[in-house]
């Protein structure tokens, strides 16, 4: 009986989930068999739209760019979050509560926001980027930022590194905080200095959190949509296009359905791949 009626418990939600997230799985499924023309469906072609990504030089140069966002979100943010994570954890109570709170606030602003926020700050003519470039004689350096197909990609990742880095300083600050400090204080007495208590304390401890937001920040760059949208929509060219810009371009824009469906069913495969993966490891752990 009780497991009966932890089932009944669980129908609300899962009712929901089939209808908000299993159904329409299967209908993007369903939908990349088949040729469309601007909604209307056609024929049904088999494999022929998965046949297509091998030519597809769009398709091929999003995933590219996706894989550079994840390898830049992992060198930077967590990097950095991680070093910023445990010299907080040095300090007072307040200092932390105070100075974490500051970092997260950029996770707390939409993506949508700061996308606009920061295309005002990368803007070639009143942008503030280029102005204190200017300011300290930099000039040589100032240029149209999100405009250029050198730069447009690594400018965006900047913003992008920019909301993820509170969240990574509050997990590690977090974590670091339950490590037993009495490894601290016996590391000390033998002479080891900050640094050496960092590498051979602080980072074995944490393989798990970095684990956990690596594999996170891969799912993350591979789901990226607003921030590319709202500021370059892919471009210049296709310098920025992401499979997110590319699904919605080739569904919105042009109206091949089940082309889109495809991609989207190929995004779907490389999310759950990386979920998996994480669920995997972490249990393992």
């Amino acid at each position: 009986m009780p497991t009966r009626s932890a089932y009944l418990f669980l129908l609300p939600a899962l009712l929901l989930y089939l209808t908000f997230v299993a159904i329409p799985i299967l209908q993007i499924v369903y939908f990349s068999f088949f040729d469309w023309d601007n909604g209307i469906r056609g024929g049904f072609v088999g494999m022929d739209n998965f046949a297509r990504l091998g030519g597809d030089r769009v398709f091929l140069a999003a995933l590219g760019h996706n894989a550079i966002w994840v390898i830049l979100t992992l060198a930077f943010p967590l990097m950095a979050g991680l070093l910023l994570a445990a010299i907080l954890a040095e300090r007072s109570n307040n200092t932390r509560r105070w100075l974490g709170a500051i970092y997260f606030m950029p996770r707390t602003i939409p993506l949508v926001v700061a996308g606009i926020i920061w295309g005002w700050i990368y803007n070639p003519l009143f942008g503030l980027l280029n102005y204190i470039l200017d300011g300290v004689g930099l000039g040589f350096m100032a240029g149209a930022w999100l405009a250029e197909p050198s730069s447009a990609l690594l400018s965006l990742n900047v913003v992008g590194a920019w909301t993820f880095f509170g969240f990574c300083v509050v997990i590690f600050l977090a974590a670091i905080q339950s490590i037993d400090p009495s490894l601290y204080e016996a590391a000390e007495i033998d002479g080891a200095r900050w640094w050496r208590r960092f590498r051979d304390i602080t980072v074995p401890l944490l393989k798990n959190s970095t684990l956990f937001l690596g594999l996170y920040a891969a799912i993350e760059a591979m789901r990226f949509f607003d921030l590319i949208w709202v500021t370059t929509q892919g471009g210049p060219g296709y310098s920025t296009e992401v499979l997110t810009t590319h699904i919605y371009k080739t569904f919105f824009l042009v109206g091949d359905f089940g082309y889109a469906a495809v991609l989207s069913v190929v995004l779907l495969i490389i999310v759950l791949s990386l979920s998996s993966i994480t669920f995997w490891l972490l249990k393992s752990k």
